[in-house]
């Protein structure tokens, strides 16, 4: 009896071992396709923000994968800079690592960004919170996602730098007095400089700072609100006329960018730094929005997949105008983990998912640079979908040729499709 227990509980081990493990044919075989980051913060000129010396962020207010310790992130500094570094967990290897980084940028020169790219498997990579240039031709592996949460918070002191262009051509030096006038004046022209230069889309952060339950909001009383902020500003203003300006507005915005054919890239779920409210970003949160008949045009992604949220987003994927990323998500969370997520939205629409790894620099956490993040990202991304679509290739769910189609399409197709981008381009 004992025996039989035994053998009993080996066959469960061998089989969850088994199904923790990606089949190795069809990792090869994903890890061949080539990547479209449809969320990056990478840096478009530099490797790393200004610091005055190597710095380090308490462990403890970041997530375990990001500590910069473990076997992955040997591998992908030695990966990435050439140098073997157990992990970064003093001035000493600090210092190392961010001399091999600047070393390497500076015999890159102007390729920097490519190589990084191409370590990570990465064809091209749509970046948050860049302006499309102005002048010269435009980086051929980039696209630009420009952040419209300045024409959301038009009142505030950090938005009066990025407002400037676009108050200069409306010929004015400051707000217009009228909502309507800021509306058409500096939003509408705004996003159509965007798109002008280059944008395939446009990016909203402003679950940062509240909710994203974008309510409707009456017109007059949207134009009072703005009446009042004018003249008080963002600090002086009452948390009513904010919102009512901000939901009005964005709505506005959306309603403007399907018209365009700009995707709004909205920001879900956790963000990186400690101390906000995670509920803000709740994906179930936009659904009034989303069931307004005018912006049915309008194309959204959920920038994190809503992470925790991840299976409350997973029905929206079912409307046509919503797809999810895997950002944020491929870097905190393990392959098996995020292979979790990704099997409940193959589900119901694979189509609807794209790669992305939102990468960053956080200039108070030596290891968080966007060439590593977009490395992790990338391979965690290859990984999980082994094994979620192993998992349902083996229970005759789909065949294996259609799981290497879905795996295509989520690093690139799906990406380039909504985004209007041919394979040439990319």
């Amino acid at each position: 009896m004992a025996s039989r227990v035994l053998a009993v509980c080996l066959l469960l081990l061998c089989s969850t071992a088994s199904a923790q493990a990606p089949d190795a044919r069809l990792l090869a075989d994903i890890q061949k396709i080539k990547g479209v980051d449809a969320h990056s913060r990478l840096l478009v000129n530099a490797v790393e923000p200004p610091s005055a010396a190597p710095s380090r962020r308490e462990p403890a207010t970041l997530p375990l994968r990001l500590r910069g310790e473990g076997p992955e992130w040997t591998r992908a500094w030695k990966a990435l800079y050439r140098i073997n570094l157990a992990d970064a967990d003093s001035d000493e290897t600090i210092a190392i690592l961010q001399e091999a980084r600047e070393k390497l940028r500076r015999e890159k020169g102007a390729a920097f960004a490519d190589s990084m790219l191409d370590v990570a498997g990465v064809q091209m990579a749509l970046v948050e919170g860049v302006p499309p240039p102005t002048s010269g031709p435009a980086p051929s592996r980039l696209r630009f996602l420009p952040r419209v949460d300045l024409f959301l918070r038009p009142f505030s002191q950090d938005s009066a730098e990025g407002l400037k262009p676009f108050l200069i051509a409306a010929r004015t030096y400051t707000l217009p007095k009228t909502l309507d006038e800021f509306l058409k004046r500096i939003v509408t022209p705004g996003l159509e400089r965007w798109l002008g230069g280059g944008a395939v889309g446009v990016d909203v952060a402003i679950a940062e700072y509240r909710p994203i339950n974008f309510d409707e909001v009456n017109a007059e009383v949207a134009r009072a609100a703005y009446g009042r902020l004018v003249v008080a500003g963002e600090l002086g203003a009452s948390a009513a006329d904010l919102k009512a300006f901000q939901d009005y507005t964005f709505r506005y915005i959306a309603r403007e960018a399907g018209r365009l054919g700009l995707v709004v890239h909205i920001h879900t779920g956790m963000a990186r730094g400690a101390g906000r409210d995670v509920g803000n970003g709740n994906p179930l949160l936009l659904e009034p929005m989303l069931n307004d008949p005018n912006t049915q045009k309008t194309r959204f992604v959920l920038v994190h997949g809503g992470f925790p949220f991840d299976k409350e987003a997973a029905p929206l994927l079912l409307r046509p105008n919503v797809w999810a990323d895997t950002s944020v998500q491929n870097q905190v969370r393990s392959p098996t983990e995020l292979a979790e997520t990704l099997r409940w939205w193959f589900e119901l629409a694979p189509e609807k998912v794209l790669f992305a790894t939102d990468a960053w620099s956080d200039p108070a956490a030596a290891q968080l640079r966007w060439p590593e993040l977009t490395l992790l990202g990338a391979e965690t991304t290859r990984q999980a979908l082994a094994l979620a679509l192993g998992r349902m290739v083996s229970e005759g769910l789909i065949t294996r040729a259609r799981a290497l189609e879905i795996a295509e399409a989520v690093l690139r197709d799906n990406a380039l499709e909504l985004h209007g981008l041919t394979e040439k381009q990319g």
